[in-house]
């Protein structure tokens, strides 16, 4: 199927793996507190005022340890498809 390099879906694989990843971590925080640790990445909120109307541009992501794993599982199961 990856025949010709498919990046969606590799996208879409790595955004999957990475929710399951810290859901996953922080239903187990209780028994390996490690997975939920992290840190948070992104900057704050810009505003662009145009008098009719006003964009807000801002990203954030925290990433934990979790998460991490959760995307070289699904690069390892990207290189094996």
């Amino acid at each position: 199927m990856r025949k010709g390099g498919n990046s969606i879906y590799l996208i879409l694989l790595l955004l999957t793996s990475i929710i399951i990843g810290t859901i996953l971590g922080k239903a187990l925080s209780g028994y390996f507190p490690l997975l939920n640790y992290g840190e948070s990445i992104g900057f704050g909120p810009a505003t662009l005022d145009l008098s009719i109307f006003t964009l807000t541009f801002g990203f954030s992501a925290n990433l934990t340890v979790a998460g991490i794993i959760g995307i070289l599982i699904a690069i390892i199961a990207y290189k094996k498809l």
